[in-house]
C-alpha cells in the first residue's frame, strides 16, 4: 500500500498551527498512514494517532499553559513538572501503547548522555512524548529505557525523514520555525492578566529574543540540511509572526495559521498527491498536463 507520512515539527505553543493543518487536511480528505512528530509535535502527532477530533485537540491545548503546568520548585532541574500534564493527556486518550495507535506513530527525543537521537515507536506513548517534549529548563528530563531524554528538537525539529525511513512514500511535513525577525515587538495582550503581561514584558526583552532567534536559525539549518538526504515531498512553514513557544493565549491566531496554510498549499498537495498516487502511466500523463 502507498503509505502518506505526514510529520508535525516542535515550536511549543505553535503548535495550535498543527490543529490548524489537521482540520484543513480533514477538509481535503487527506488521511495520513503514519505520523511523526518532534516536542509539541510529538503531542499532535500522539493524539493524531489516537483519533483525537480537531475539537478535543483544541480544548487539549485550552487547558495546556504555564498556569496549569507550573509547580512549587523542587529537586527537579526545571520550572515545571509533567503531574497535570500526565493528567490532562489520560483525559484524553488514556495510557496507550504504540501498538494501540492507528495510524502508526514515531516521535524524536534526544539522549542527553549519548547526545543522539532517539527514535520512540514502542512502548508507553506518554513516556516517549513527555521525553520528545522535555525542553530544557522548562521541564524535567525523562528517564526511559535506561536512557535520559529531552527534548528531541535539539536533534531533529521536523522528522519528516523518520516517516520516510518508517515506509512513507507521499510525506507532508509542518514545521514552526518561520517567526518574525529578530528585535520584532510583541503587541498588548487583549487579556490583562498579570501572567500575560509578565509574559509581554519578557518577550520584549533581548535575552528572550535572541534565545528565540537563536532557536529558531538553529532548528531552519536542521531541517534544510536534513531536506538534502530525504526531503519531504510537501513542506509547510506558516509565518507564526510574533507567537512565540511560551504563548499558548495564541491558540485561535495559531490554528487560525495553520488551517490557512495547508489551504494556500492545495493545488500543490492535491497535484502532487494525485501524481504518488496514479499509475506509471497516468503520473506521466498528469506530469506532462502540468508542464
Amino acid at each position: 500500500m502507498k503509505k502518506i507520512g505526514l510529520t508535525f515539527g516542535g515550536g511549543g505553543a505553535r503548535g495550535g498551527v498543527h490543529i490548524g493543518a489537521i482540520q484543513a487536511l480533514n477538509e481535503l480528505g487527506i488521511q495520513a498512514n503514519l505520523v511523526t512528530g518532534t516536542s509539541i509535535g510529538a503531542l499532535v502527532a500522539a493524539l493524531y494517532a489516537a483519533g483525537v477530533s480537531v475539537e478535543k485537540m483544541t480544548e487539549f491545548f485550552n487547558n495546556l499553559n504555564l498556569t496549569t503546568l507550573y509547580v512549587l520548585p523542587g529537586s527537579a532541574p526545571s520550572f515545571t513538572n509533567f503531574t497535570k500534564f500526565e493528567q490532562l493527556f489520560e483525559q484524553v486518550i488514556g495510557r496507550p501503547m504504540f501498538s494501540d495507535l492507528q495510524p502508526s506513530l514515531a516521535v524524536v527525543a534526544t539522549d542527553i548522555v549519548s547526545k543522539k537521537e532517539m527514535i520512540l515507536d514502542e512502548g508507553d506513548v506518554l513516556s516517549a512524548v513527555q521525553a520528545s517534549m522535555a525542553f530544557p529548563i522548562l521541564l524535567p528530563p525523562v528517564e526511559r529505557d535506561g536512557f535520559i531524554l529531552m527534548d528531541g528538537g535539539m536533534v531533529n525539529n521536523v522528522p519528516f525523514d523518520v516517516a520516510r525511513a518508517r515506509g512513507a512514500g507521499f510525506v507532508i511535513a509542518i514545521g514552526l520555525g518561520n517567526s518574525a525577525p529578530y528585535g520584532t515587538s510583541t503587541p498588548p495582550p487583549e487579556n490583562k492578566s498579570l501572567l500575560r503581561r509578565a509574559l509581554r514584558a519578557t518577550k520584549n526583552r533581548p535575552l528572550y529574543q535572541v534565545m528565540t532567534a537563536v532557536s529558531d536559525i538553529i532548528t531552519d539549518r536542521m531541517v534544510y540540511a536534513r531536506m538534502a538526504i530525504s526531503a519531504p515531498d510537501v513542506l509547510i512553514q506558516p509565518y507564526v509572526g510574533t507567537i512565540g513557544l511560551l504563548d499558548f493565549q495564541e491558540l485561535e491566531r495559531a490554528i487560525s495559521i495553520g488551517y490557512g496554510a495547508i489551504m494556500d498549499a492545495e493545488s500543490e498537495i492535491k497535484r502532487k498527491l494525485s501524481i504518488f498516487q496514479a499509475s506509471p502511466e497516468e503520473a506521466g500523463q498528469i506530469i506532462n498536463k502540468n508542464r
